[in-house]
């Protein structure tokens, strides 16, 4: 059975119909009759009359402010007028499709039943007071005609009654259905709990999602049973005593899934009301992501530490290596140095001092804090001073490394942020080869002038699912501890504001492919003034 709001009109029509027969107040047949035609033609004679005295009345009762009043003075006459034309003709509803529409969604509905209904019984007394007068000298005509108004009257208010009635349910309904579609598509699992017991009521989809039940898996169930065994005491205190402080809160708190993994999330309650009972609503949120991202913090805080302290032993190191230098300088004008021997053993030692001090300056450069300053870079160099520094990590992890540098030339740019660039992009090669490879690095420029930069690995490869999401700020697919999710981020950050593009191909299994592009107009600019100045110098 359909809720009353559901129904068609003329389905409710039928009903109150049906209610007024059997009441047996249906005294006159719903049929057209010269009784009939007579009422309808007194009030229609006299409806502008009583119009205007029910106006004169209800505007000071009602608080009716002047510019409201021609609109409902002329709102009541065509309203008189219509229901003149069912009183006449029981057949016309005209009438009724008015009211059931405006008691929901039109201006009766911004009245309260009870002052509605007082106006309407007022004006049922008015066109009473004018039938005796009129019919004082024909009293079985008066009484007829009293009585079949007052047929018609109590068939409008129970009508009038029940659209205010279907016009709230409707409302409710619709104010519930909402509530429910927030809920449902809300972003957090969300619980409705009943407060004096515990159980769930029931459970928006992202709980089911996030929890993998059902939604008859969960109704019913202790929202604590949803917890490890040393949260559950925890959380059935927090589900009872939540309407009795209005909100309660808990961090660091664990959700148990279906096929049993830990969800960290953080539990907000709320008390409800709703239709006289009090519930809980139980919002978690999941702090996985939170967590992951102060972890990330956390070991990118531990780099730069690493970074100061490595700076640190650099300058350290490099003073007692120049005094070696200076000391085998010494030893060289010391000993005999035509000895093969002695020779190519000090020449050994000047090589590894002069490698030593070349990582150093590297070292230092790579820890100094980075500033905004441009610069003319010589990509070539910097890719070498790069993979130099990165020599022993390379050798470490069975990594091998094959260059092709074409002739780019210099780019204006801030070399702290290429050389980071590139760092990151030789680290990810090297992790994305854990046993070993081949990384390929190659410059040139293109048909348009723009410097590409190549770097191949031939490692696991990236799922073709994340490769839209790889310079995302710190997504990541390895292992916590191996990365901080934030390098290729700063790289595509590093590259975009040079106006320049980075992308990326990759077949899983055999390995991935990194190209940038920069625009680097600088090289093409110097050629043309260094041809522009040879005339000059010649």
């Amino acid at each position: 059975m359909l809720p009353p709001f559901e129904e068609t009109l003329e389905d409710h029509l039928t009903r109150v119909e049906r209610y007024m027969r059997g009441c047996e107040l249906l005294q006159f047949p719903r049929q057209p009759s010269p009784l009939r035609t007579q009422l309808a033609s007194f009030i229609r004679d006299h409806a502008a009359e009583i119009v205007d005295e029910w106006i004169g009345l209800i505007a000071p009762v009602y608080a009716l402010l002047p510019e409201q009043i021609p609109e409902i003075r002329q709102n009541m006459y065509d309203a008189l007028l219509r229901w003149a034309a069912h009183i006449e003709n029981p057949h016309d509803i005209e009438t009724y499709v008015y009211l059931r529409e405006h008691a929901r969604h039109g201006f009766i509905s911004h009245s309260s039943p009870s002052r509605f209904l007082s106006g309407q019984t007022k004006i049922r007394l008015l066109i009473v007071e004018r039938l005796r007068v009129a019919y004082v000298k024909d009293r079985k005509q008066l009484v007829d005609m009293l009585n079949l108004l007052d047929q018609e009257f109590y068939e409008r208010v129970l009508h009038i009654t029940d659209f205010f009635v279907e016009a709230r349910e409707e409302a409710l309904q619709d104010e519930e259905e909402s509530h429910r579609k927030a809920m449902d598509n809300a972003p957090a699992p969300i619980f409705s709990i009943n407060g004096a017991t515990g159980t769930i009521i029931r459970a928006n989809r992202e709980a089911e999602k996030v929890t993998s039940f059902l939604q008859h898996e969960l109704s019913g169930r202790p929202i604590w049973e949803l917890h490890p065994q040393e949260e559950q005491e925890e959380v059935r205190q927090l589900s009872l005593n939540t309407n009795g402080h209005g909100y309660l809160s808990r961090e660091n708190l664990r959700l148990l899934t279906k096929d049993g993994r830990v969800v960290p999330v953080s539990g907000y309650f709320g008390s409800l009301e709703h239709r006289g009972k009090k519930i809980v609503q139980g919002i978690y949120v999941d702090v996985s992501e939170r967590q992951r991202l102060e972890s990330q913090l956390i070991q990118s805080e531990k780099m730069a530490a690493i970074g100061q302290l490595a700076a640190g032993i650099a300058h350290e190191i490099r003073n007692p290596l120049g005094i070696i230098m200076n000391a085998l300088y010494d030893l060289s004008e010391i000993v005999d140095t035509t000895n093969p021997e002695v020779h190519e053993d000090l020449q050994i030692a000047k090589d590894e001092i002069a490698r030593a001090q070349d990582i150093i300056k590297n070292l230092l450069e790579f820890s100094r804090e980075s500033g905004t300053e441009m610069e003319e870079v010589n990509l070539n160099d910097l890719l070498r001073k790069t993979l130099q520094l990165m020599g022993k990590y390379l050798q470490t992890n069975g990594v091998k490394v094959a260059t092709s540098f074409g002739k780019v030339g210099v780019c204006t740019a801030n070399q702290n942020a290429l050389r980071q660039v590139f760092l990151n992009l030789i680290t990810n090669a090297v992790q994305a080869m854990p046993n070993g490879g081949v990384l390929r690095v190659r410059t040139q420029r293109d048909a348009d002038r723009r410097v590409q930069i190549e770097f191949s690995d031939t490692g696991m490869g990236i799922a073709e699912d994340h490769l839209h999401r790889v310079f995302d700020p710190f997504f990541t697919t390895k292992e916590p501890g191996q990365g901080t999710g934030l390098g290729l981020s700063v790289v595509h950050s590093v590259i975009k504001r040079y106006q320049g593009n980075i992308s990326v191909r990759s077949i899983v299994g055999e390995g991935s492919t990194f190209l940038i592009e920069l625009p680097c107009p600088c090289a093409t600019e110097k050629r043309r003034k260094d041809k522009q100045a040879a005339p000059a110098r010649a």
